[in-house]
């Protein structure tokens, strides 16, 4: 982040620690129940998915030639590969001949066969060989690769829009104030560790998204994992901000004893990102998050009904070995997984309650602002008009 930027962001945090009060949102939202539930929504929001940039691997994850790794995205299977030239594709892992999925996993391949009439792709998608070719005669194999879909490497991940033929930008989908933002974390250069690959939840996945966007829960829900961080004694001090359809908020990670100290410090001589952690929500689903020594990266999609969600969970490390009294990147992976399967059954409540409720409709406060912003933000982008306000 740039300094100017966390220099402002550093004394808003000085502000809300010294008044105990969190930057507040105008008003209380009411979100009515059918905005979780209604099909003709969701449709609406499984398209911004499937046209907007999606951050569906961190970069790292195929790092070398011919690595790969298969995962779903909105209902599809996507192969993602790195050829020889060291360039990142993603493709639909459909074969062309009968539909079957050719790759499996993760790893190192030089080639892919499909599993039911071995069609053989390489690592840029190309067919490059079937049993009883003969039998083909006259077919241009440079026709029937891997459908291919946009993609982009910027900022250690690999970004895909779901639809063939769309336009990719990742800079434009970010805005140049975000873009710079992210581009400071250093994620190109941090190896991954997996929390979970893909973990189904029953509920709505905006209602879990509520849940990456505000602190109030993490001591009732997550004792002995998050609650173990500082901003955990404070869980409501936030402040907020939005770029477009993304929010980051922030929280301070010091205490009202600390304040003094930090005022009569020349500003100068502060270290922001070593006093405040900053979440982004960027759309439509993906979470960022300061954490320790590293960063959580969280990507969230819709599943197959109003009633289903993916989440895909792990940890970012710039470092092989953690410093001295923090626990390694393999445990703090462990540590998020254990987290999520704490929050699991909470999000399934909350989308039972969401979705068979007879209350009309769900409460968010004045200080879950970031939650408040993500709504709004949303809303806007699908054409809903029925939040209100009291």
């Amino acid at each position: 982040m740039q300094h100017d930027v966390a220099i402002g962001l550093m004394r808003r945090a000085l502000t809300l620690v010294e008044t105990q009060t969190p930057e507040l949102a105008n008003a209380h939202m009411r979100v009515p129940l059918e905005y979780y539930s209604d099909p003709g929504l969701a449709a609406k929001e499984k398209a911004l998915f499937e046209t907007s940039p999606l951050a569906l691997i961190a970069a790292t994850e195929i790092a070398n030639p011919h690595d790969y790794l298969v995962r779903n995205a909105v209902g599809r299977s996507l192969l993602l590969t790195r050829d020889e030239d060291g360039v990142a594709h993603a493709f639909l892992n459909y074969c062309r001949h009968r539909g079957a999925e050719p790759a499996k996993g993760c790893g190192s391949a030089k080639r892919f066969s499909c599993p039911y009439h071995a069609w053989n792709y390489d690592s840029k998608g190309r067919l490059i060989s079937m049993p009883l070719r003969d039998r083909y005669d006259g077919l241009d194999l440079t026709k029937l690769g891997l459908v291919e879909l946009p993609s982009q490497e910027r900022h250690g991940f690999i970004w895909v829009v779901l639809t063939p033929s769309h336009p990719i930008d990742v800079a434009a989908h970010l805005g140049s104030e975000l873009d710079a933002e992210l581009a400071t974390l250093g994620c190109a250069n941090m190896a991954y560790y997996s929390s979970l690959t893909e973990a189904p939840l029953k509920a709505n996945w905006k209602s879990v998204a509520e849940g990456l966007l505000e602190g109030l829960h993490v001591p009732h829900v997550h004792p002995g994992t998050f609650a173990l961080n500082p901003q955990a004694s404070a869980n409501d001090l936030a402040f907020y901000d939005t770029f477009g359809p993304h929010v980051r908020y922030g929280m301070p990670m010091f205490g009202k004893g600390d304040v003094a100290r930090l005022r009569a410090t020349p500003e100068a001589e502060w270290k922001p990102m070593e006093n405040i952690g900053c979440v982004w929500l960027i759309a439509p689903g993906l979470l960022l998050a300061h954490e320790l020594y590293g960063v959580i990266y969280a990507d969230l999609t819709p599943g197959a009904t109003v009633s289903e969600a993916f989440l895909r969970y792990g940890w970012l490390s710039p470092l092989k070995e953690a410093p001295d009294g923090m626990p390694t990147p393999s445990e703090m992976a462990a540590r998020a997984a254990k987290a999520v399967g704490q929050d699991a059954p909470v999000w399934e409540g909350c989308g039972r309650g969401l979705s068979q409720g007879e209350h009309g409709y769900a409460l968010i406060g004045r200080n879950e602002k970031g939650v408040q912003l993500f709504h709004q933000q949303l809303s806007d982008r699908i054409g809903y008009s029925g939040l209100s306000y009291c």
